[in-house]
């Protein structure tokens, strides 16, 4: 079973953690106000801090982004705040201001990172949207907490994303249900979002002739868009304006 895809999720590619360049750092406002202003949808990243903020980064680690040492997760909010994004003067946001920034004017689209306080994150999800009237959709690479989400009444559109895994360091076990998309079923997903240079996939292919969609990531070149277009029913994209 499936919830139907909207179709604010298929009608323009989404920019994957904001229209990022060498000016405005991926996941800062600057890169939002920028995919507003081109009205391109926005993919960030959300982890669970450890004080229970919604901080929207990517990597668990902070010093690609930021120079510093730590864990976002494990860092208090008071020095994370303090941090600025790639040497720009832009500083990590919070979900909630992202979400009161965008104001509606685009879809957005929460990736929800792993985290050891699952139970959390997903309840401090579900508080910062349940006022929240702009379209919005939910992915993670852990289907087990967009079906917790599911279980706490979500109705919104969820996406379980996947790749074969290549790169992760994770039981052969786990990749294959994952890469398989075996528990997706349990999340009731609106989508699906396979890593494009796995495409085509046959758990893929299956899901989408049930008539789930499939969103291609991440989208960096105009060939591998013209791919994208016979393999998927929208892409997420960087450093390209398709």
């Amino acid at each position: 079973m499936r919830l139907r895809t909207p179709d604010w999720l298929l009608a323009r590619p989404i920019a994957h953690r904001g229209l990022h360049d060498a000016e405005r750092p991926e996941n800062s406002v600057a890169a939002y106000d920028a995919a507003i202003a081109a009205g391109y949808p926005i993919e960030l990243d959300v982890h669970l801090g450890s004080g229970g903020e919604l901080v929207v980064f990517h990597d668990r680690e902070l010093a690609r982004m930021t120079g510093a040492e730590g864990w976002v997760d494990r860092v208090p909010w008071s020095t994370l705040s303090g941090l600025r994004l790639g040497g720009s003067d832009e500083a990590i946001p919070t979900l909630q201001q992202v979400l009161a920034r965008v104001a509606g004017r685009v879809p957005v689209v929460v990736e929800l990172k792993p985290s050891e306080r699952a139970s959390a994150l997903c309840r401090a999800v579900l508080d910062a949207l349940v006022d929240y009237r702009g379209a919005i959709a939910i992915q993670s690479f852990d289907p087990r907490l967009l079906a917790r989400l599911r279980a706490a009444s979500w109705r919104g559109p969820l996406g379980v994303l996947a790749s074969d895994f290549a790169d992760q360091d994770m039981g052969k076990t786990r990749k294959l249900v994952l890469r398989n998309l075996l528990l997706a079923p349990a999340s009731l997903p609106s989508y699906i979002g396979y890593q494009l240079r796995c495409l085509p996939h046959p758990a893929a292919t299956l899901a989408r002739r049930l008539g789930c969609a499939i969103v291609a990531w991440t989208i960096r070149t105009e060939a591998e868009l013209a791919r994208a277009a016979e393999l998927a029913d929208n892409v997420i994209f960087e450093e390209i304006r398709p």
